[in-house]
């Protein structure tokens, strides 16, 4: 799949797209060669047509379409999705059923986001929600509520981007297609642990290539008639680089794993805040020496390289920056107390 990925990208990610999506064009072209492989619908089970696959399985996925900036909402679309087999893992509810049959109605056209909700009517900054059929939300009080646009159409009350380029809505909300309570007292903690955990693999993926780019020009780009790549200082800037993207992408590997083995747990909650934490730490600084090692050129709009550093500087704080899950991680580590803190390290 991580090829074919690569393919579409080659096909799809022409100049003129590129342009056109910066612009606010949606690429649906993209969206429905993505569709065609079942890229939209992976983590479905098999009897609705889907792949399914894991989580870890999606990351890996999310992180390929991340090294290749695809501007589509392949990640809302897939935490919707993760989000819903959370609580109902066999996908026989009334939101589960309700999804399987909008997606069998509109399989190459359906896009799905989520987001999280205070008690008011307006949910602020949800993503695509313009281009979106279906919308599931959660609040604090752990109650899910799924819109389907056909049938309850929600209002835009303003529009804005994040620093990607990638749209934010502000909705009015009126009534939902689909209600659930006292499913879970801990859906709303999962929801935003499933959220950081997806845009620490996009930001993995956009890491990668920003990485792979610098590396390229400071070997290209010559100065007093050598690479740039033999000066040391710019040796070590690239050393920095790499190190951030390696122990980054070293912390979320082990969130995947905690949350692969023992599913949501103390434990995983406890690793996937360190790997969000981590990865937004590193997607600032990473984004900052890549752009030092191009110079001028980086910060031009016909190098590619702004593509990567502008989604890493917006998904950083998204789902909670750094000091959001690092404020979580003290917190809990005071609650365990000082008799109990070392045989936690130890276990985790």
């Amino acid at each position: 799949m991580l090829d074919t990925i690569d393919r579409i990208a080659a096909d799809f990610l022409k100049p003129q797209a590129i342009k056109a999506a910066e612009e606010g064009v949606f690429q649906q072209d993209l969206w429905s060669a993505l569709s065609d492989v079942g890229l939209t619908t992976a983590m479905l089970p098999e009897s609705a047509g889907g792949l399914n696959l894991g989580l870890r399985d999606m990351c890996e996925l999310l992180a390929r379409c991340a090294y290749h900036a695809m501007p589509v909402p392949i990640a809302e679309t897939a935490l919707t999705m993760a989000f819903v087999s959370a609580f109902d893992p066999n996908w026989c509810g009334p939101i589960a059923i309700a999804l399987i049959d909008r997606i069998e109605t509109m399989r190459h056209k359906i896009i799905m986001t989520a987001s999280m909700r205070g008690l008011e009517q307006r949910v602020a900054r949800v993503p695509w929600a313009a281009e979106a059929h279906v919308l599931c939300l959660v609040d604090q009080q752990n109650i899910i509520s799924w819109h389907d646009r056909l049938l309850n159409p929600w209002q835009i009350i303003g529009s804005k981007r994040n620093l990607a380029g990638e749209p934010r809505y502000d909705l009015g909300i009126d009534t939902a297609t689909e209600t659930l309570s006292n499913v879970d007292d801990g859906l709303f903690s999962r929801f935003e642990q499933l959220g950081a955990l997806l845009k620490t693999a996009q930001m993995c993926g956009a890491m990668e290539r920003t990485l792979q780019l610098s590396i390229h020009y400071a070997n290209e780009r010559k100065q007093f008639g050598r690479p740039i790549g033999k000066f040391q200082a710019v040796q070590h800037m690239l050393a920095v680089l790499a190190s951030h993207a390696a122990a980054s992408k070293a912390a979320y590997q082990a969130a995947l794993d905690v949350v692969e083995s023992e599913a949501w747990s103390e434990r995983s909650s406890w690793s996937v805040a360190i790997a969000k934490a981590r990865m937004s730490e590193a997607a600032g600084l990473c984004a900052d020496l890549a752009h030092q090692v191009h110079g001028a050129m980086g910060f031009t709009r016909e190098h590619r390289l702004h593509r990567f550093t502008r989604r890493l500087y917006a998904w950083r704080d998204e789902f909670g920056q750094e000091t959001y899950w690092q404020g979580r991680v003290g917190a809990w580590t005071l609650e365990l107390g000082a008799d109990a803190l070392w045989d936690h390290l130890v276990r985790h």
